[in-house]
């Protein structure tokens, strides 16, 4: 949303902790280098570098200025970048990490009404941007769309659960299908979901993160009903954006 004024930088961050939060979806958590939080704004990534390969990238869960710098990592056997990473992680203690990137974030509490759209670990993205807005008194409403094939896919559902508890703003609005747990289905129920709901669409901001897939399903599914295209916002659309 916003043209990033911070450049990134790489440094050796420590390990902290690995706990496991899902199936196969681990919450890790660093140290700051030199004991200071690193700059960046809520809803951007980092890479983390390990020797000989090329650079993993992950969205960063944490708000700016937290303790500590957490991602979510999802490292099924059959991934193999992640699942090289958290045995990096594990055997070593700590890895060259390098950060801020990413075009989607924000800088300050947006002045519309607020959608986050999400699936999978793209929940991350969404814990930065949602501790954030709650320390920021975001007075604009805030609504979270969350897709997954099965309930059991949302890995932190009751941290969600308790931002609608304790937000009166903040709406949780998880989407699954379980009907076809093979299938990616719930990519277009995401659409269905914010068009069920009724909001204005011109009067919304959008922020999205998952598959390219899923990103460009959902912005198919909203431009013709009402949402300005820019006001929808992903890094989808620039690291693999559509010819």
């Amino acid at each position: 949303m916003n043209v990033n004024a911070q450049q990134p930088k790489t440094d050796l961050f420590h390990l902290n902790e690995i706990g496991q939060v899902g199936n196969h979806i681990y919450q890790v958590r660093f140290e700051w280098p030199h004991g200071r939080p690193v700059p960046f704004s809520a809803g951007q990534y980092l890479a983390i570098h390990l020797p000989g390969r090329d650079p993993a990238w992950f969205s960063i869960a944490s708000a700016p200025g937290a303790e500590q710098l957490t991602l979510h990592i999802q490292a099924p056997p059959e991934w193999e970048n992640a699942s090289e990473v958290m045995a990096y992680l594990r055997h070593e203690g700590c890895a060259r990490i390098s950060m801020p990137y990413g075009e989607a974030f924000l800088t300050e509490p947006p002045q519309m009404p607020l959608l986050l759209v999400v699936a999978g670990t793209g929940f991350a993205q969404a814990k930065s941007i949602v501790d954030y807005l709650r320390s920021s008194r975001m007075e604009q409403p805030v609504t979270l769309y969350w897709g997954a094939r099965e309930a059991g896919d949302m890995y932190l559902r009751s941290t969600a659960e308790r931002w609608e508890q304790d937000w009166p703003g903040f709406r949780f609005r998880p989407v699954v299908c379980e009907a076809d747990a093979a299938s990616d289905c719930h990519h277009e129920r995401l659409a269905e979901a914010i068009l069920a709901d009724g909001h204005e669409l011109d009067q919304v901001t959008v922020m999205a993160s998952g598959s390219p897939a899923m990103v460009y399903s959902v912005l198919d599914g909203l431009t013709p009903a009402g949402l300005d295209s820019a006001c929808f916002h992903s890094d989808v659309l620039q690291y693999a954006p559509r010819e």
